[in-house]
């Protein structure tokens, strides 16, 4: 494989790997860093993720971290009307002056992680790919129509229609946006079918998300009485997903059997999560050095997702761990995953409550399940294979610009 010289942008310290995102950027940029010259640019939010860039130059050549200077700042800070204001939280001149001094390095390629980083496109080469991780319009557009704040309170009527404003004027930035790429890749086919609707030029392939099977080693088969939910807590479809969760399905199964416990682990929970742990048979553990170490307690996972976009990496790792899952449709959209085989899939809080009923109940479906889901994600998502994937795409953008084709 022919070395190239690659600038990789990210919107957040892509370590520690303690979300669906950030790992997916941290087993790229090993994979990338060890065969490629690769230099890594990320934003990070506080001083104290400065040290990252030790960690970083393990695995690459140079690692440089720009503070954000907007992360918390008001979603209607308006200092640059051109763009969505989720973006405007990563417009800083710092960056650009970081960019700007890049450009004598004459990077075969850059990649820029996300949409978000797409405005620092004019300090590029031509040789340029977009990885989109989801279709942000799409996520704000699910946000208007059934969104839960952080706080637990769902959206009045005006923050309603701010959200649908905001996926209006998302819509129209990728629009513009996205034609300007030569290379697009999605993680899932759904998000490919969508931008290759609205983006005709170009060249867009799904690039899947994965796990590492090899570091993860399935949690012994218990027959518990707790389920667990997993993920970013900040994250606001998380957040969605764990009210929806506490308020209609939860109430279900208890009306059943109230001696099953639930268990909340993730990232930053916020405060009203953390205070579901009143009820005793509900335990929140905020920022776990180990997800294993709480799944050893548990008999099952749930992912009642209501929003999002490409495909969830919490429902890969429950199954490389070894835990049965039930999930909403879009929770496990883009997985290639067959209800009763690999996990069970249910969209109406009784019908998911009587799932997660009917697993703890039934070993041997539990059995089942986790052998076929261990088995899928050991055969279709190992990392290798989809950067292989990533790598030859790139490859062959970066040979055909410079034929001029």
């Amino acid at each position: 494989m022919q070395a190239m010289k690659i600038l990789m942008l990210t919107p957040y310290a892509p370590f520690p790997p303690h979300s669906g995102g950030r790992m997916r950027l941290w087993e790229q940029i090993q994979y990338l860093g060890h065969r490629h010259q690769l230099t890594v640019v990320s934003f990070i939010a506080s001083e104290d993720e400065g040290d990252l860039e030790k960690t970083l130059r393990a695995h690459c050549d140079k690692a440089i971290m720009v503070l954000n200077p907007n992360r918390g700042a008001l979603r209607d800070r308006g200092d640059n009307p051109s763009l969505p204001w989720p973006l405007q939280w990563y417009h800083a001149t710092d960056m650009r002056r970081i960019l700007h001094g890049l450009r004598s390095f004459d990077f075969d390629v850059a990649i820029v992680e996300h949409i978000f980083m797409a405005q620092y496109l004019d300090l590029m080469s031509s040789c340029v790919v977009l990885q989109e991780h989801n279709i942000e319009s799409r996520i704000f557009k699910q946000f208007g129509e059934l969104f839960q704040g952080r706080d637990g309170r769902l959206l009045d009527e005006r923050e309603r229609a701010f959200w649908k404003a905001t996926s209006i004027h998302m819509v129209e930035y990728e629009n513009r946006t996205w034609p300007r790429f030569p290379l697009r890749t999605t993680v899932s086919e759904d998000d490919r079918k969508e931008l290759e609707r609205r983006c005709r030029s170009g060249k867009t392939v799904v690039v899947e998300n994965g796990i590492d099977t090899e570091a993860i080693t399935p949690v012994p088969s218990k027959s518990s009485r707790t389920i667990l939910f997993m993920g970013t807590l900040e994250y606001s479809p998380n957040v969605d997903a764990v009210c929806w969760l506490t308020q209609s399905i939860l109430p279900r199964i208890w009306d059943q059997d109230p001696s099953i416990t639930l268990a909340i682990a993730g990232r930053n929970p916020p405060q009203f999560i953390r205070r579901l742990a009143s009820d005793p048979r509900i335990r929140v553990y905020a920022d776990p050095d180990d997800m294993s170490d709480i799944a050893r307690m548990c008999c099952l996972t749930v992912a009642p997702m209501r929003v999002g976009g490409g495909t969830r990496i919490k429902i890969l790792h429950s199954m490389a761990m070894g835990l049965p899952v039930v999930s909403t449709s879009l929770g496990c959209e883009g997985l290639s995953v067959v209800d009763g085989r690999q996990l069970l899939i249910r969209d109406q809080p009784d019908q998911f409550a009587e799932a997660v009923l009917r697993l703890i109940s039934n070993p041997a479906l539990r059995n089942d399940l986790r052998i076929g889901a261990r088995t899928l994600v050991e055969e279709r998502f190992d990392w290798k294979p989809i950067f292989k994937k990533l790598e030859e795409e790139i490859l062959l953008l970066v040979n055909s610009m410079r034929c001029g084709k």
